[in-house]
């Protein structure tokens, strides 16, 4: 029998580079080969009934060759359709120009009969005809199918200027929609597109102001490509041995540094390979409350590891893991972990994973899995093997003369240095000395440290690097694009700024009197909270977890989040709205401190997460209403009836159970149902009156405003109790 050949890791990557015959292109990369958005790449796409997901998804050379198609047969068309116009233009133009020197003749006339004052005003307002019918054939001669990209909550000026149309026409149109508008008032997104289509024009929003501008300017700055280090974000479950694992291949000891021992931040590290290859690996938090941390990993990602371990099963947050790899576009390669276990179990694991349309190679699929133990070390090299051949599969390229584009990971205030953010180069080189802008941030960058807190000058692609010179801490996943000077930087910061103040305006809702009474009445059932952490990060997971814990009862209200520590102006805040302040991992300075217990502000500090959510957990439990519960105390039943004078029916009673209390709660119960409720008017034993006549004993029962009494109904006595209630 011949015997049969193994296939290395090198020769399985040639042959499944071999496999793929046809060249794979990104969506993004199309889109700027197009000169169009991604986003509307992605609706053409669809359109053509090609599956994609995001920017990053791939196209063969069949799907791209369709697409290219498509948009040169709609270039052609538009052009023949503009010929086609233009043709039906002159025709008319040379009409209008023949009856305009007509009318132009007869005015001339009547105006040489009038007085020369008359006659001044009637050129001024033929002129303002002219000119404004001059105008309204300029812009019928544009594009009709050209798009202005605007930002939501532009101006009417803004608005103008991008049309080049006069303001004051613009604010005419307004008024004439019933649009009370000033020439500075932000407009929507939905009013802005209803003006530019009264001038024939459309709109498309865009998210970030000149995000589309810098792009276009900083692509087109260099055409040299280079292969770049693949972004690997590792995945999986709390304490499933993500960490572990990373800690094996860096032959570091992180771990060892978290609260509580699960990681809390998002880490990159840059680890060198066999074959003295470079990759960029990203640790996630495994907790529920970090999922937003891991999804933005997984969009700045180029490879998920997804960690299960091999004596547990896949587990909810294993589970989103998948789901944010399978939302971005992203392969994954499975990592069964802790083999070194004498429970383990790895075939259950990708049984388990089966069922959740995970196949890996073994089982058929097309996911690539590594048995590995992070104590030992086996398994690790050929985990690794296999990140790189699913890398050399993607074909990652970057350009790094280009100016540099990078995503925030996280940021924080340091006190030594000012604000530190940590960032992943995405495209391109970041320099000491660029100008960028951050979300709505601004800065210059004034010192760059890699991983290991070294002082560098420059970073590249696929490079996670700490940036000081911002001038606020960002947003975690904030793009960074580096621009040619501050004056730039500045003012779309400023202008972002505004968009957002805006848009955090028309977010807050309007509260009426109605609803102001209501709660009034009600009782105020929010927990107002300001919460700060060490890092943007974990503030923006706290916020989530907590607010996640909202009902229709009781609310978290987060008035303030971010990263740093407590400070004055925090107190004051949370003094003037009747807030809580949350530390994680930060604490208040001295004048904080102060200020707290002069104004009997509460400052909860914590370290670990679980206990911020028990906290406020218990705090929501007392914001919710008590609940009423009706406690049975005793019974009688009515043996016989006697009519005193001037007192009126008295029911004869004998208590069968539990106590009868004078100034309880009663109801009559006949036959099953409950006939009257209310209060007594008089319990006496014998002749004496009682507060209360326990079972056993015969009893005189008087029943306020109620006299149809009957032998055999049963007299109920109970009371209204409060019970607690918890979330």
């Amino acid at each position: 029998m011949p015997a049969v050949p193994v296939l290395t890791a090198p020769d399985r990557a040639v042959e499944m580079t071999e496999q793929q015959a046809e060249k794979k292109q990104r969506v993004y990369e199309l889109a700027r080969e197009l000169n169009i958005s991604s986003e509307a790449l992605i609706k053409v796409l669809t359109d053509m009934n090609v599956a994609v997901k995001s920017h990053m998804s791939t196209l063969t050379e069949d799907q791209r060759k369709g697409v290219v198609a498509r948009f040169e047969k709609e270039k052609q068309e538009a052009r023949d359709r503009a010929t086609t116009k233009s043709r039906k233009r002159k025709k008319r133009r040379k009409k209008a120009v023949v009856s305009a020197e007509a009318v132009k003749a007869v005015r001339d006339t009547v105006a040489q009969l009038g007085s020369n004052v008359a006659r001044s005003q009637k050129k001024r307002r033929r002129r303002y005809r002219e000119e404004k019918q001059e105008r309204h054939e300029k812009l019928s001669l544009t594009d009709e199918d050209e798009i202005l990209k605007v930002t939501e909550f532009t101006s009417p000026s803004e608005l103008a200027e991008l049309m080049d149309i006069p303001l004051n026409e613009v604010i005419a149109k307004c008024l004439e929609l019933g649009l009370m508008t000033t020439a500075n008032q932000r407009l929507d997104a939905d009013t802005l597109a209803l003006v530019a289509a009264e001038f024939g024009r459309q709109i498309e929003t865009v998210s970030e102001y000149g995000a589309e501008t810098i792009e276009q300017r900083r692509v087109g700055k260099s055409h040299r490509e280079v292969q770049r280090a693949p972004v690997v974000t590792i995945m999986g479950h709390v304490d499933h041995g993500k960490t572990a694992l990373l800690d094996r291949i860096r032959s570091t000891n992180v771990i060892s540094t978290e609260a509580g021992g699960i990681t809390q931040h998002i880490g990159a590290y840059v680890a060198s390979v066999p074959g003295g290859r470079n990759v960029t690996f990203i640790d996630t938090p495994g907790h529920a409350a970090f999922t937003a941390m891991r999804n933005r990993g997984a969009q700045v990602t180029d490879i998920v590891v997804l960690v299960v371990a091999s004596d547990s099963r896949v587990m909810p947050q294993t589970e989103e893991a998948i789901d944010h790899a399978r939302a971005a576009g992203v392969p994954i390669v499975v990592a069964i972990t802790k083999m070194d276990l004498s429970t383990a179990n790895p075939d259950f694991i990708k049984q388990d994973l089966a069922s959740h349309k995970v196949l890996v190679e073994e089982w058929s699929g097309d996911v690539q899995c590594a048995e590995v133990s992070a104590i030992t070390g086996a398994g690790v090299e050929d985990l690794l093997d296999k990140i790189l051949v699913q890398a050399d599969m993607l074909d990652l390229k970057a350009y790094p003369d280009r100016p540099a584009r990078a995503t925030v990971l996280e940021g924080r205030v340091d006190p030594y240095r000012g604000t530190v953010v940590s960032i992943l180069v995405q495209d391109g080189t970041i320099k000491t000395g660029d100008s960028f802008i951050a979300g709505q941030c601004t800065g210059r960058v004034r010192a760059l440290y890699d991983q290991n807190n070294k002082q560098v000058d420059e970073a590249g692609p696929s490079v996670p690097i700490q940036l000081i010179g911002c001038s606020s801490v960002p947003e975690a996943g904030d793009s960074v694009t580096v621009v040619e000077s501050e004056q730039e930087a500045r003012e779309i910061g400023l202008r972002r700024h505004l968009v957002e103040r805006e848009r955090e305006l028309q977010a807050h809702r309007k509260v009426t009197l109605e609803d102001f009474f209501k709660a009034a009445a009600e009782g105020d059932s929010t927990l107002r909270l300001i919460v700060k952490a060490d890092v943007q990060g974990s503030a923006e997971a706290i916020v989530d977890s907590l607010t996640s814990m909202n009902t229709e009862e009781v609310s978290v209200d987060v008035i303030r989040s971010g990263a740093g520590g407590i400070t004055e102006s925090d107190v004051m805040l949370a003094a003037a709205s009747g807030a809580v302040i949350i530390g994680f991992r930060v604490r208040p300075d001295s004048r904080a401190r102060d200020k707290a217990a002069s104004t009997s502000v509460d400052i909860q500090c914590f370290n670990i997460i679980y206990d911020v959510e028990d906290t406020v957990k218990k705090a929501l439990s007392g914001l919710l209403k008590p609940e009423q519960r009706e406690e049975f105390l005793g019974s009688a039943e009515i043996r016989q009836i006697f009519r005193v004078p001037k007192i009126g029916t008295i029911a004869g009673c004998y208590v069968m159970g539990g106590t009868v209390k004078r100034n309880s709660k009663f109801r009559l119960v006949r036959n099953g149902v409950v006939v009257w409720e209310g209060q007594l008017s008089s319990l006496k034993h014998f002749k004496e009156d009682r507060r209360e006549v326990a079972a056993g004993y015969e009893c005189g029962i008087g029943l306020e405003g109620y006299s149809d009494l009957k032998p055999g109904d049963t007299i109920e006595c109970y009371e209204i109790v409060e019970v607690s209630r918890a979330l």
